[in-house]
């Protein structure tokens, strides 16, 4: 499978050698299509891990509701070279939303929901074929923003409250020590893009992360 599609790759790369190429179509049809799979397998939530963001606030059980809804959050690139070729993308979610049963803040528990409607994740890695052989390499998995944050709780004392600045200040930076701590395994199993038919397509990348992440 890869002598074949390698060769083919091999040859629509030499035939547009070292380019930089606009993939805001591609990849807007790539993810809606992921959308609209999620939505008739019924997998449209995922279980969201439990992260010790800040001493004073726990939480469990929560779940993440909008993996139905990627979408390209800025201008995303494919530069070609010889045989390899480097994807960079910028994805996140249009309903970004956590739903959260148990709460704790300050040792007062209450169920709550936060729903981050400016959120992107930046991605790149390059794929390389080499000897018709295949290998990705991860250069960067970023969490970019995560802001305009729509906080409900059922104590009134924290209903609506402004949680910006504790996402930009506490979560991202938690969230990207996570996504380092884990960059040489999510390197290797990215490496599995390599196994699908169309793995020069970059929807599948963010899917496949999160599959990993969520």
């Amino acid at each position: 499978m890869y002598k074949f599609f390698g060769l083919v790759l091999i040859s629509a790369l030499v035939a547009v050698s070292a380019r930089r190429i606009n993939i805001n179509a591609p990849l807007d049809r790539a993810l809606e299509e992921m959308n609209i799979q999620q939505r008739l397998s019924g997998n449209t939530s995922a279980p969201f891990p439990e992260i010790q963001l800040y001493p004073k606030v726990k939480y469990s059980r929560a779940t993440f509701l909008g993996v139905d809804s990627m979408k390209r959050t800025s201008d995303c690139w494919t530069e070609i070279n010889v045989n390899e070729f480097t994807l960079d993308i910028n994805y996140g979610f249009g309903l970004a939303s956590l739903v959260l049963p148990h709460l704790e803040i300050d040792g007062k528990n209450m169920s709550a929901y936060a729903t981050v409607r400016n959120n992107s994740v930046h991605l790149s890695y390059t794929v390389s074929l080499v000897e018709q052989k295949c290998h990705i390499k991860l250069n960067e998995l970023k969490v970019e923003k995560l802001g305009n944050v729509e906080f409900g709780a059922s104590r009134l004392e924290y209903d609506n409250s402004n949680l910006d600045g504790f996402f930009k200040l506490i979560v991202t930076p938690m969230l990207n020590g996570i996504l380092d701590t884990n960059f040489a395994k999510i390197e290797i199993a990215l490496q599995a893009l390599c196994n699908v038919r169309d793995f020069h397509n970059p929807g599948h990348a963010p899917q496949l992360l999160m599959s990993l992440l969520i």
